[in-house]
């Protein structure tokens, strides 16, 4: 295998190149960190046309070659731990670039019955993968803080380098042909937009089932079988836009760090998480950030920050986030070298367009011999979804939710070819097929939580997301099926 990188002169425009030449693919990704922060979100990678894709259901990992099938028996996770070996190359270093190529895509939340002994079956609305990735063999590199773009190409066993490169040529004339030309106009929005037309969602929990639930959460914290849970809950609309479109939508009405577009044959998901679930950088170092503690944001300057510093300063939601940072510190723990796990942030206060959340960070070292895999699977689910303990929360949260959650509180992002990879926590995410689209929300459920108040956080989590779908159906519907 070799790996051919190439710096693409002058300006190159992200967002253009992937509605002008990727958006209509069958099979395309952007790792989009729209909302630039430190340490976070200084890169962007696009691509289309993978060479192959890996996907699993009930419990088969199927490789779809483009002349051929091959299924793979066994632990979902270590079939793809076998598949990424094959393409594995070490040695290999492109500065701080952190991804040249590999796979995309993510792990959905029912992946935990492959990583921990849990209850499994509810009904599937959506129908997407367990599991699903696109092996990239061509990327398009983007590093915002520099403002400078690459073009990479793996090569595989018996590919001609020169057709390669040639290849190459006419794919960064075709970005910077892309580049320069105009965008169409993304729908406007307002922050009164998220309470109109409210009657299009259909949610699977009414606010008196959600109250009930909540009760009997509070009765196994109570009984000790559990401290935390994150309950979650769907909704469901008609979409009458391309995915596409709406994405460019909830990435001006609700920018995040790890936003991002998948394309998946007539799947499609659209994201604008401000979480990572889990991280391995190329110096073997292991980072989880996760989020506990939420509070709408105000249109008034001064309640804004009123409402930050009581998040900040709220005994309730510190010790919610911290229950989850010591859930973390032991799942790294179980694979970083002894006495690497620390917690460098408490309590950091990060504010979106909707909410201000209170993040902390996990690190730790990977320990020599642990497989990425193995680190991905022995924090998965990420704690912040799931509670604490994990498993009985999970038992618990199986029995109360009415739908899988699919693709919602998995992880999703890429795994390098040189070992590293990203993962977002899918959180704030729209997941479309045919003329319908679904989301979750939901939130930690402690000792001390005030059921009402934990309902209407829930709804300002999906603020965003009604906002998204609203001013993209109404832009639809707005435009003549016929147009003169």
């Amino acid at each position: 295998m070799e790996i051919l990188l190439r710096p693409i002169p002058g300006d190159v425009r992200p967002e253009s190149v992937f509605v002008h030449v990727m958006s209509r693919r069958p099979y395309a990704f952007w790792l989009d960190g729209n909302l630039p922060a430190e340490g976070l979100a200084r890169w962007s990678f696009l691509g289309a046309d993978p060479r192959f894709l890996v996907e699993v259901r009930d419990g088969t990992t199927r490789v779809v070659h483009r002349d051929r099938k091959e299924i793979l028996d066994g632990n979902p996770f270590d079939a793809i731990k076998d598949i990424w070996n094959r393409f594995r190359t070490d040695g290999v270093s492109y500065g701080d670039i952190p991804f040249i190529g590999g796979f995309v895509g993510y792990f959905g939340y029912e992946m935990n019955r492959y990583a921990e002994s849990v209850p499994a079956g509810l009904p599937d609305p959506v129908g997407a993968p367990d599991s699903f990735w696109m092996f990239a063999d061509r990327v398009l590199i983007w590093d915002q803080k520099l403002r400078k773009a690459w073009l990479s190409r793996i090569l595989l066993g018996g590919e001609d380098r020169k057709s390669a490169e040639r290849d190459m040529e006419r794919d960064v004339e075709a970005i910077l042909r892309a580049s320069a030309r105009p965008l169409p106009e993304v729908p406007g929005h307002s922050r009164d937009d998220a309470s109109a037309e409210v009657g299009m969602f259909a949610g699977m929990e009414t606010r008196e089932t959600y109250l009930e639930k909540i009760a009997r959460i509070k009765e196994h914290i109570a009984a000790g079988d559990i401290y935390q849970a994150c309950f979650t809950h769907p909704f469901s609309c008609v979409l009458h836009a391309d995915p596409f479109e709406l994405y460019r939508v909830l990435r001006a009405v609700n920018p995040a760090p790890f936003s991002c577009f998948l394309r998946m044959g007539d799947l499609a998901v659209c994201s604008s998480s401000p979480e990572r679930f889990l991280k391995l950088g190329a110096n073997g170092l292991l980072e989880t950030r996760p989020i506990k503690g939420t509070r709408r944001r105000s249109g008034d300057e001064a309640e804004d920050r009123a409402r930050a510093e009581e998040l900040r300063a709220s005994v309730k939601d510190r010790a919610e986030n911290v229950m989850i940072v010591d859930l973390a510190r032991h799942d790294l723990g179980k694979v970083s070298a002894s006495g690497s796990v620390i917690v460098p942030e408490l309590f950091r206060i990060e504010s979106y367009a909707t909410v201000h959340q209170l993040v902390s960070v996990v690190e730790g070292k990977l320990a020599e011999g642990v497989h990425p895999v193995d680190a991905i699977r022995a924090s998965f689910p990420g704690g912040s979804m799931t509670g604490a303990p994990k498993i009985r929360a999970m038992e618990i949260l199986h029995e109360l939710e009415t739908v899988k959650r699919g693709i919602y509180s998995g992880g999703l992002g890429y795994l390098d070819v040189r070992g590293n990879f990203d993962l977002s926590m899918v959180i704030r995410t729209v997941v479309c097929r045919e003329d319908r689209a679904w989301f979750h929300v939901g939130g930690g459920i402690v000792a001390d939580s005030d059921p009402d108040d934990e309902y209407r956080e829930s709804l300002d989590k999906a603020a965003a997301l009604k906002r998204a779908i609203l001013l993209c159906n109404r832009r639809a519907s707005s435009i003549p099926e016929n147009p003169a």
